[in-house]
């Protein structure tokens, strides 16, 4: 078992803390205080009626911390059954199950769909290598919100880790609970580390108007360009060195 801490992204990420899976992680973000925890299983027996006689069927769980999964954990599985699914080479294992199973064990109030889908995404992805699950490509996701108001660049890079906050094309990464009640938009992009992008989640977190822009949401063009670029930038530079850095003990990567 390792425990591995990189900054700014501020994750922390333990490998294989469930020995019973063929792969597990737990990630935790310490500026939105979102822990997850996943676990994959596969290939394994399938049920005869998600049988698919060329592909394996991939099957994704999302558990609550504490008791019986709603409206929210089906949507985040869907979500990322949909993600995931394109990324494993399922011809190499037909007939069989992957079964990923995660679980929220901590997250605050004002935790949205946008906010748990970049680590849950991220530590699955950690599950799928450590299991031996083969890949076509890896992927990061990150989660960046507009913030109302715009945000200033942290010229002390000692306070940008303590706060673990990174500012750049108008956007604020990884926010605190402050930050993103100040927010007009949170987002959560994921991409591959060719750059070709998997997955778009947004939601408007103004009130009233909602700004100017074409699909009236709390954002605009500019802005949300400048997040396309900084979600690529990101995913394709921090995510790719962080999770080679991860894995290096693993000689898998």
């Amino acid at each position: 078992m390792a425990t591995t801490t990189v900054a700014p992204l501020s994750a922390d990420i333990e490998l294989s803390p469930l020995p019973q899976a063929d792969g597990s992680c737990q990630y935790a973000c310490p500026t939105s205080r979102t822990t997850v925890l996943t676990a994959v299983n596969g290939p394994i027996e399938v049920r005869a009626k998600d049988e698919q006689p060329s592909n394996a069927t991939v099957e994704v769980i999302v558990k609550p911390g504490i008791g019986v999964g709603g409206v929210r954990e089906t949507r985040l599985a869907g979500i990322l059954q949909k993600t995931l699914a394109p990324l494993i080479l399922t011809a190499h294992h037909p007939r069989t199950l992957i079964q990923i199973t995660a679980q929220v064990l901590q997250c605050e109030d004002h935790t949205s769909i946008p906010l748990l889908l970049a680590p849950l995404l991220n530590c699955a992805i950690f599950s799928l290598l450590l299991a031996g699950v083969p890949l076509r490509t890896t992927a990061w996701a990150v989660h960046l919100v507009i913030p109302s108001k715009p945000p200033q660049p942290v010229a002390d890079a000692e306070a940008m880790q303590t706060d673990a906050t990174n500012v750049a094309n108008g956007t604020i990464r990884n926010p605190n609970k402050a930050l993103l009640a100040q927010a007009k938009s949170s987002h959560t992009l994921a991409f591959s580390k060719e750059g070709e992008m998997l997955l778009i989640e947004s939601i408007d977190c103004s009130e009233g108007s909602g700004g100017v822009s074409a699909d009236g949401q709390g954002w605009n063009i500019e802005e949300w360009f400048g997040v396309m670029d900084e979600a690529q930038r990101v995913c394709c530079e921090d995510g790719v060195r962080i999770t080679r850095e991860t894995l290096a003990g693993k000689k898998m990567f």
